[in-house]
């Protein structure tokens, strides 16, 4: 694709608002090898819509480059979803480092 393309493209997409957060409660912290896990529990609004709940986890390791991030949301019905994968990281970080150690 042409630069022209992709940018006519972009002019007719339009963009989503981005929502503020109006209040984030934090449910479990973890702290793994280095690895921060959080997950946290927030309210949202988008301007001219009613707020909206949903969950976050927020994963954070540093590497040899610097921090890396990965972000997961679910809607505030799925916390047990959440809390399963929060669990599968941190026991993923845990092995990790078990496996690093043994080498």
């Amino acid at each position: 694709m042409n630069t022209e393309m992709i940018l006519k493209l972009d002019k007719l997409q339009p963009r989503k608002d981005k929502p503020a957060v109006i209040g984030s409660i934090t449910l479990l912290d973890i702290m793994a090898n280095g690895t921060a896990i959080r997950l946290f529990k927030e309210t949202v609004v988008v301007f001219g819509e009613t707020s909206r709940k949903r969950i976050v986890m927020n994963v954070r390791r540093h590497s040899g480059k610097g921090w890396v991030a990965k972000q997961v949301i679910w809607p505030e019905s799925d916390l047990e979803l959440a809390l399963l994968e929060v669990n599968k990281v941190a026991q993923q970080e845990i092995q990790r480092a078990t496996t690093l150690a043994i080498a």
